[in-house]
């Protein structure tokens, strides 16, 4: 009864949501979510006192009040299903799209089944292991993520926690469950347990009905609500008596102060990757010179920081951007960004046998970006004519050859996907025109140098 009218909120701020793609304005938004929240409590402690008012109409009350709870369920299940069509039967995220997701992250995830590879490996390896060319930076399952960074070791010991954390709450206070439930539960089939609010509503849930559980808990043996408070205030001082025993033994030093030095450096750890996110963040509306000092002190903060490298090395001279970006590699070296970079980079050079080398590094990680292949054919084509105009007919035919091969796998690649009987071409993955017009030019070069 209480619950009908929060529920019927809650869906109505849902489609607010979800028109919004999950970012509404701020003030409207909050605006919106005080409103239904306080609205939603407020109709389900009226329904309550209707269903149990006095009166001559005593006798109406209570199937009144059901009946007004069970419209208020079926329009908040009316408006869910009406939004959450869209998402069953089509679209981005459709199940066969889940499907195809799962089925690239478990061959991913047999190459190392019990230790995994480590963070954001379905971030940083997904472009390169897909089967189809769908968009999706995030594996879209908890369990599946936490078996791709550790393996099924770590995977093992977040499941033995959600399952203490809800057997404690089942003995405790079963009434906080189904919020747990649905956080656990959703995590299998959407958002990935990397989000950090996720866990800390669940430690939420959980410390919340650990303690009412407790709270209100009948008296044991006898004792009164009084007597067990007394009991509990006599206990504070034996229990702080027995904590000072033990700190005064050898062991028990040892061990605080191994915890002391982990949180210390876990503190200093944390600290050192929020400066350098930090000072990327602000590099984006800072000056040009204060541009690169920013960027270069989020490196010296994090030197696995690859997207503030990336964007260090979009300022700097070709002759810069290469130490830089294979310093970076050594903490990300399947990050298709920087070896992309690391291409052009030799491409501005005129070294097109590192250049090349580093197209075909760069588009195995990615091989479903259409614009990456055009590129990097039309960038090879190009260096195959600079170096025939220089006389160098050695290197010019060398970066035509390259090109064409380029171009003979985007083609074949492309053209296997027409065979693909439900394809998700969500990145729009096709054969470019331009590309493909490259065919006669590279062939006429190859001819002119032989």
């Amino acid at each position: 009864m209480a619950a009908a009218a929060p529920l019927a909120s809650a869906a109505l701020l849902y489609r607010q949501l979800a028109a919004a793609q999950l970012a509404p304005a701020v003030l409207p938004g909050l605006l919106w979510l005080a409103g239904l929240w306080a609205g939603g409590v407020l109709a389900g402690l009226l329904l309550c006192r209707w269903r149990h008012s006095a009166g001559p109409r005593r006798r109406y009350a209570a199937s009144g009040a059901s009946v007004a709870a069970a419209l208020l369920v079926a329009a908040a299940g009316v408006l869910i299903l009406l939004q959450v069509q869209d998402r069953a039967l089509g679209g981005a995220a459709t199940l066969s799209a889940r499907r195809l997701m799962y089925s690239d992250a478990w061959q991913l995830a047999r190459s190392s089944l019990w230790l995994g590879r480590g963070g954001e490996t379905w971030r940083q390896s997904y472009l390169a292991i897909q089967s189809q060319p769908y968009v999706g930076a995030e594996v879209h399952s908890g369990y599946i993520d936490i078996l791709l960074d550790t393996g099924f070791i770590g995977l093992g010991l977040v499941l033995i926690l959600l399952i203490f954390v809800l057997t404690k709450l089942m003995q405790a206070n079963p009434r906080a469950m189904p919020p747990a439930i649905v956080l656990i539960a959703h995590a299998a089939v959407d958002f990935d347990w990397s989000f950090g609010l996720v866990w800390l509503m669940l430690l939420w849930i959980a410390a919340i009905g650990l303690a009412e559980g407790i709270s209100g808990q009948e008296p044991r043996h006898g004792h009164t609500a009084a007597q067990r408070r007394w009991q509990f205030k006599l206990a504070v001082p034996l229990q702080a008596v027995v904590r000072e025993g033990k700190r005064a033994h050898p062991a028990w030093r040892l061990l605080s102060l191994t915890a002391i030095l982990m949180l210390l450096g876990w503190t200093v750890l944390a600290a050192s990757l929020g400066i350098s996110e930090v000072n990327r963040r602000a590099a984006v509306s800072a000056s040009d010179g204060g541009q690169i000092a920013l960027l270069q002190s989020a490196l010296k903060w994090n030197p696995a920081n690859t997207s503030a490298a990336m964007s260090l090395s979009d300022r700097l001279q070709p002759n810069q951007r290469i130490p830089l970006l294979k310093r970076s590699m050594v903490y990300a070296p399947e990050h298709p960004g920087l070896s992309w970079r690391l291409a052009e980079a030799y491409s501005l050079r005129g070294e097109s046998k590192a250049a090349a080398a580093w197209y075909d590094r760069s588009l195995t990680l990615d091989r479903f970006n259409a614009v990456k292949q055009t590129r990097a054919v039309l960038k090879l084509a190009s260096l195959a004519d600079w170096h025939h105009t220089a006389g160098e007919q050695a290197e010019s035919i060398q970066a035509a050859r390259s090109a064409l091969a380029i171009l003979q796998r985007y083609r074949s690649l492309a053209g296997g996907l027409h065979d693909i009987t439900h394809l998700r071409n969500d990145r729009e993955f096709y054969l470019t025109m331009l590309a493909n017009r490259q065919v006669k030019r590279l062939e006429n070069r190859l001819d002119l140098g032989t």
